[in-house]
């Protein structure tokens, strides 16, 4: 397990993960992005606000998507049993 420095919001950490580096990195960075987003469109500069602002509009996009990829999952499911079905019926 490699530490990377990052920096977020000018300020620097030192992190220990399994992932790569280089995925480290895209997540600092998209976090730095979206907590810089908030500062940007709100009127606080409170930077804890700006974090709880940025972790529940992150945490909405990744609800939605696991909803999405949930609806996709029970599609494909679905799709599946139905073709199934033809096949089963094709062999009688």
């Amino acid at each position: 397990m490699e530490a990377v420095k990052i920096q977020i919001l000018g300020n620097e950490y030192v992190l220990r993960s399994q992932s790569s580096e280089g995925q480290v990195r895209r997540v600092a960075a998209h976090l730095n992005a979206r907590l810089n987003e908030v500062l940007t469109n709100t009127n606080t500069s409170s930077t804890l606000a700006a974090t709880v602002l940025a972790a529940l509009n992150i945490t909405n996009e990744l609800l939605q998507l696991q909803d999405q990829q949930q609806h996709m999952l029970q599609e494909i499911e679905a799709q599946a049993e139905r073709l199934l079905k033809k096949i089963e019926l094709a062999q009688t």
